[in-house]
């Protein structure tokens, strides 16, 4: 098998260069633009199922049996969702419309794990009454909160309580989540002291930890979980369930690497495995809960090129049309990506181009510095690699719509969520 172009790296398996430019799973990406307009999200079907069943795979050799809850945030789309679940895994929601979600894509309340730093009754509500598996513990206050909506519905809750043990991960700090001055969790000795002290109605089974986001360094990932099994011994911890989070990062651009998702959970459930056997303990369950690993590298976002000009300071822009609406992540952290025209990817570059988005703000910026074939009018520009924390974090700036999506597979290209109109933007106006 021939190697993949250089600039399709970031892009999803699926992809390859055929007669007309860019192709996922033999449809030309120009086509689906003509098709379902611009902006459009597109999302690999192959891609996930790959990496889903890797991680649902990996998890079978864990000794105490395992759970892969993929994590909502990333990507909550019905239609990806489904496919998701028919690969096995479960559901990691933060919010009583995470949970709503993946019980309309099929997943059940056995299946679910709970999060949020401040869950509100309404979460906690949606959580108790679909029969969670999980609850993950914050804090006492959110110890008490949950005690309270159990003896009103007069259940009882399995739970875990996060710890942030103060472990430094090489991410942008805004994705970083493991460390003392996080708002994430309670410190290694208050988790101790909740889990043997729950509030009646609650049941501990573990604990949990999520150091951050966009991790492609996995050394302190497996460090952390190595570190939890000790930690639960010395505290006295009965250890049944040890979730170990998400975090895992992909690809954006061509010169980076990413760690293969399956390989990873193969390694945390072997360094679980070890560290138990020389702590004299039983091996826990072990969950793992990944999200950008599974549907990041699966996404592509198609825009329509709309006006070029060059400014003041020599550099020349290229304007889109979308932008912040459709992607928050490079105003939010300063992320990269590498957009090629989908006609013309293999072209050399005539200079480096600067990728506006439409919106009133300065920062709406798709991409900087980006080497292209000179870009024309109605070209279609293709941005790989969002596949997760694109479509979740969509809004309607400008009062611009939300794009639709696709998911595509040898089948065809179908519709799973269709374009924003302009009347819907006023549907909650009184």
């Amino acid at each position: 098998m021939s190697e993949r172009p250089t600039a399709l790296l970031p892009f999803p398996d699926s992809a390859a260069i055929g007669p007309v430019g860019i192709e996922l799973a033999g449809r030309p990406l120009t086509d689906l633009a003509a098709e379902f307009g611009t902006p459009l999200y597109v999302y690999d079907a192959a891609s996930i199922r790959t990496r889903a069943s890797a991680v649902v795979s990996a998890l079978q050799t864990a000794p105490s049996g395992g759970r892969a809850a993929f994590a909502l945030k990333s990507l909550s789309t019905l239609g990806v969702l489904r496919l998701i679940h028919e690969q096995g895994m479960g559901a990691d929601c933060a919010s009583a419309g995470e949970i709503a979600a993946a019980l309309r894509a099929g997943f059940d309340g056995g299946s679910l794990v709970i999060h949020g730093n401040a869950k509100s009754s309404e979460d906690l509500h949606a959580a108790v009454e679909a029969g969670a598996r999980l609850v993950v513990l914050d804090g006492r206050d959110d110890a008490e909160r949950l005690a309270a909506v159990c003896r009103e519905l007069g259940r009882t809750q399995d739970v875990l309580v996060r710890i942030a043990p103060g472990i430094d991960v090489d991410t942008h700090r805004h994705i970083a989540t493991g460390h003392h001055g996080s708002k994430f969790g309670v410190t290694p000795a208050e988790g101790a002291a909740l889990l043997r002290d729950l509030p009646a109605g609650l049941n501990g089974r573990g604990v949990h930890v999520h150091l951050g986001s966009q991790i492609l360094d996995t050394a302190p990932l497996i460090a952390a979980a190595r570190w939890l099994p000790a930690f639960a011994k010395a505290e006295g911890i009965d250890l049944q369930v040890l979730d170990v989070g998400g975090g895992l990062g992909i690809r954006y651009t061509p010169e980076q690497s990413a760690p293969d998702p399956g390989a990873h959970t193969r390694n945390l459930v072997e360094a679980i495995s070890t560290v138990c056997g020389d702590e004299g303990l039983d091996v826990p369950e072990i969950i793992v809960e990944p999200g950008r690993s599974i549907v990041g590298q699966s996404g592509i976002t198609l825009y329509s090129v709309i006006g070029t000009k060059t400014v003041g300071d020599g550099s020349t822009w290229v304007a889109v049309d979308g932008g912040m609406g459709d992607n928050m992540r490079v105003g939010l952290y300063g992320a990269t990506y590498a957009p090629v025209l989908a006609a013309r990817p293999l072209d050399p570059g005539t200079g480096l181009y600067r990728i506006a988005g439409r919106h009133c703000e300065s920062t709406d910026v798709v991409a900087e510095g980006v080497a292209l074939p000179t870009p024309q009018v109605g070209d279609v520009l293709a941005v790989p690699a969002t596949g997760a924390y694109h479509q979740t974090m969509a809004h309607t700036y400008n009062l611009f719509g939300r794009p639709a999506a696709v998911l595509v597979d040898e089948a065809g290209a179908q519709l799973i969520t269709r374009r924003e109109a302009t009347d819907e933007l006023f549907a909650r106006d009184v």
